[in-house]
This record gives structure tokens, sequence and C-alpha cells, in this order.
């Protein structure tokens, strides 16, 4: 199966300078503490599960190493956009150029949801919508949002080739 980008958890991170910090107020109920610094945007309590999945992820990768990841992962994103059906659209850089390897498709004759449903019938996880960025979707002409691909380093090109085999028959 290829998958959306994982290495979950899906945690947000910030880091900023303490002088700009001290200056930022932040939002939250007035009796939650303002201090200490490295703590004042908490909005609660922690999710501990998350962060102790943010250390195995960050050490996993680390097991591996970027310089093993990369290559690999352009390698596989370009041979998705080499082999991209002419049935679809894809928005976004053409090349690995640049980018990472998260596509952003949309097919002419089915609508995101109608195509990651059948993409997903033959075991690819893909997401479909607008991943939260509804006002790039509407610049796009997107109402419906689009189909979003993620190729990782897990992922084989053997997989990548099906994918392509079964977008090609959407």
């Amino acid at each position: 199966m290829l998958a959306v980008q994982v290495l979950r958890p899906h945690l947000g991170l910030a880091f900023a300078r303490a002088q700009l910090l001290e200056r930022w107020r932040p939002y939250k109920v007035r009796p939650a503490p303002q201090r200490p610094l490295g703590a004042r945007f908490e909005t609660g309590t922690l999710a501990h599960e998350l962060l102790a999945g943010f250390v195995t992820a960050v050490g996993y990768v680390e097991s591996i190493g970027f310089d093993a990841i990369v290559p690999y992962e352009r390698e596989l994103g370009a041979r998705f956009l080499a082999g991209l059906p002419e049935s679809c659209r894809l928005h976004g850089l053409p090349t690995m150029e640049s980018r990472v390897p998260t596509f952003c498709l949309s097919l002419r004759r089915l609508t995101p949801a109608e195509a990651a449903e059948r993409l997903a019938e033959r075991g690819f996880a893909v997401w479909d919508g607008n991943y939260y960025a509804v006002e790039v979707m509407n610049r796009l002409g997107l109402p419906d949002g689009a189909v979003r691909v993620g190729i990782v380093h897990y992922n084989t090109a053997e997989e990548v080739n099906k994918l392509l085999e079964a977008l090609a028959g959407l």
C-alpha cells in the first residue's frame, strides 16, 4: 500500500528566539499561567504519547539518515512525475527540483473524493479535500480540493508503478 506521509504522530512544534517570544501575548484563558517562557503557549496538558512518538520518529529517521532518505524519495517522486497519466492534472512543480514527493492532483472525470475512494479500493491511501488550505484551493479553482499523494522512503518503485497504473485506469 502506498501511504501518505506517515512518520506520525501529528504534532506541531514551534521554535523562536526568546526575545521574540517575550513580546508575544499567548492566546489563552486568563487563569492559565503566562510563565515560564518555554510553556507559555501551551494550551493545556501536553499530549505525552505524541511527544514520545515524536522522539521515536526522530530516532527512526536518524537511524536511516537523510542522506539515504532524500535521494531515494526524489527518485521515486521523479518516477511518479514521469509516469503521470494525461488524465491527471498536477498542481505544483512538474519536477523534483526544489520540492518533496507530495503531489496535488485533480482528475478530469472524477471529484477528489471519488478518485480517493477508487484508489482506496485498489489499496492506495491518498487524501482528498483542501488539507486546510481553503484559500489556496479556491485560488487554484478547486472548490472540492484535490487528491494528495505522498511518497516516502519505505515505498518502492513497484508501488509507484502500480499507483500510476491505477491512476491511468480512473
